[in-house]
């Protein structure tokens, strides 16, 4: 008896914490949760019927004693009713999901476009339509994507390398990002909140630190976090390196934010790649926003991986004009990026 009650009390609990699953932080994901009700009824039906037909089979065909039980192979009636009901449930759960699929797949005229690029192990953020963007340093600190609440995000996803999964836990939401095939969506967040989010595809050595985190703020925050993000060089100013540079790259990250150079002369930069198994490579641009767009570049190395080192001898900036520049890995954007100064 004591047996049975632990065999119903856990029945119940499954199915009240069944119901207890987050709702979503977006509207897309309240209707990914709404959907989860209704799929969790029909497996309620489908596993009563399946354990009456149990109970009933051993109630009906009990025999006490050690003979062959007969053997019975089916007939047609049974098979038609066992594909029916199957068809039945289908045919029943179909137009819910497809609902739910074209609710969570409608693109809403966004406020906010987000370019995000994810790359071996680190997140970059480009809002398009503010000229800002966000980036975090692998295994030092986690992008920060902030959004505003209820209003429309469309997010392009693409990988610079191998495939990642972009998965937001509270958004019930997940893409992966596909090497040369970019993904576009659309969510809405409505709830005010800080959400850690993460890579859901196994992407190397540091997958479980490719870490991000989603924060969705009140309009008026939104609005003066854009004013505090500038399109312009990164590092500052700093004084002139002579004619030899060298750079390090580790943990996908510059040993410096900022080069100089004298104005008219030529230099030779080593790179010294630390980065095992990494591709990265060195480039100048006249502008940040040049860097981001890839074109217009004054200088640029090929990509190769590490640990290795090269040198490379650098002429094309002799007729620059003094002022700020902008450098750059190609492979990793704006997360290895700095000031290039011509005094």
């Amino acid at each position: 008896m004591r047996t049975r009650w632990r065999l119903l009390a856990a029945v119940a609990c499954g199915l009240l914490l069944g119901g207890c699953a987050q709702q979503g932080a977006t509207s897309q994901g309240q209707d990914i949760h709404q959907l989860y009700y209704v799929i969790l009824l029909l497996a309620a039906i489908v596993f009563l019927l399946v354990e009456s037909l149990l109970v009933w089979s051993i109630v009906r065909f009990r025999k006490r004693d050690d003979s062959p039980a007969p053997q019975n192979f089916g007939s047609n009636r049974a098979l038609l009713g066992f594909f029916g009901f199957g068809i039945v449930v289908v045919a029943i759960l179909f137009p819910f999901g497809e609902k739910t699929l074209r609710d969570v797949e409608h693109q809403e005229p966004p406020l906010v476009s987000i370019r995000i690029e994810a790359f071996q192990w680190e997140w970059t953020a480009y809002y398009l339509n503010e000229g800002v963007f966000s980036t975090g340093k692998t295994l030092k600190r986690p992008m920060v994507m902030e959004l505003p609440v209820d209003e429309p995000a469309h997010i392009t996803l693409v990988s610079r390398d191998v495939m990642h999964g972009f998965f937001i836990p509270a958004f019930l939401f997940e893409r992966n990002a596909i090497p040369g095939h970019p993904t576009t969506f659309t969510f809405t967040p409505n709830k005010l909140g800080t959400y850690p989010a993460q890579c859901a595809e196994f992407c190397g050595l540091w997958h479980s630190r490719m870490t991000f985190i989603v924060k969705v703020v009140a309009q008026t925050d939104y609005a003066a976090w854009v004013k505090n993000q500038t399109l312009k060089a990164i590092g500052g100013t700093c004084p002139p390196d002579g004619s030899s540079i060298r750079l390090v790259a580790k943990n996908t990250s510059w040993n410096t934010n900022c080069l100089g150079v004298h104005q008219g002369a030529t230099f030779q930069v080593t790179i010294d790649n630390q980065d095992q198994g990494v591709d990265h490579n060195f480039a100048i641009y006249p502008s940040l926003a040049d860097g981001i767009s890839g074109k217009h570049e004054l200088f640029e190395t090929g990509k190769f991986a590490g640990i290795s080192t090269r040198s490379f001898h650098v002429t094309a900036t002799r007729g620059l004009k003094p002022g700020h520049y902008y450098f750059q890995c190609n492979v990793h954007g704006v997360a290895m990026a700095g000031a290039f100064v011509v005094k």
